[in-house]
């Protein structure tokens, strides 16, 4: 599983001890499966049930699991550790988990085409 390794600008502040090293990690199968899960909420709209996924909140789900570790700090973190991140930090977390999809995501084909 491919881990891709990086270093937050402000840190993830935990108790007096700042971290700054991150690892991300390619998404399971069960990790989209439980984004999913966590993103889907039932809501009534004319006396009717449906169920409603937040893209938003889907997309979130997926970076708190992909984060391996911040620091000594095991993920995957939970969206309250996520919103202390600078805004910065929180950008670069984003930027860095696109990139590592994208380099996955290049594998594959590569493979495909061998």
């Amino acid at each position: 599983m491919a881990i891709m390794t990086f270093a937050l600008d402000h840190g993830f502040k935990v108790g007096k001890a700042v971290h700054h090293e991150v690892g991300l990690r390619e998404l399971s199968s069960g990790d989209y499966i439980d984004a999913q899960l966590a993103a889907e909420k039932v809501i009534v709209n004319d006396g009717v049930a449906m169920a409603y996924t937040s893209d938003v909140l889907y997309g979130i789900e997926l970076l708190v699991r992909q984060v391996e570790y911040i620091g000594s700090v095991q993920g995957p973190i939970s969206i309250k550790e996520l919103r202390k991140l600078h805004q910065d930090d929180f950008k670069l977390l984003q930027e860095k988990a696109s990139e590592l999809d994208e380099l996955i995501t290049k594998e594959l084909e590569n493979r495909g085409r061998s």
